[in-house]
């Protein structure tokens, strides 16, 4: 019993994610690129981190300034990826006890009107 130690919870928890934040650092590539060059690219990316959409939408999206980029030499599209991973985050919507409430306000709405 010499290596028994004493500790608050709340210094064990600060203590195991600063080691593992150190362990996932080490693992992380030092050279990876802020930014992606291409729709295909962008779109593969948001794949990879959960964000399934078309490409044909993510062109039209972008076409109209709803996606953040950048033109390099007024071609081609330059996306930074956290810029991508946030927009894709505001796009969700939350599921909860609201669309429970407006399904059932839908509902109350059709047995007022006298469809059922």
């Amino acid at each position: 019993m010499d290596n028994l130690i004493v500790t608050t919870e709340s210094r064990l928890v600060e203590l195991i994610e600063c080691s593992v934040s150190k362990l996932l650092k080490a693992e992380t590539p030092k050279n990876v690129p802020e930014n992606i060059s291409g729709t295909t690219a962008a779109v593969s990316f948001l794949k990879e981190n959960g964000f399934d959409l078309s490409e044909s939408l993510f062109t039209k999206s972008t076409a109209r300034g709803l996606i953040p980029c950048k033109r390099f030499h007024n071609k081609r599209l330059l996306f930074n990826k956290k810029d991508l991973l946030l927009w894709a985050e505001s796009k969700c919507e939350p599921i909860g006890h609201s669309d429970v409430a407006l399904s059932l306000a839908a509902n109350a709405n059709r047995k007022m009107r006298g469809r059922k």
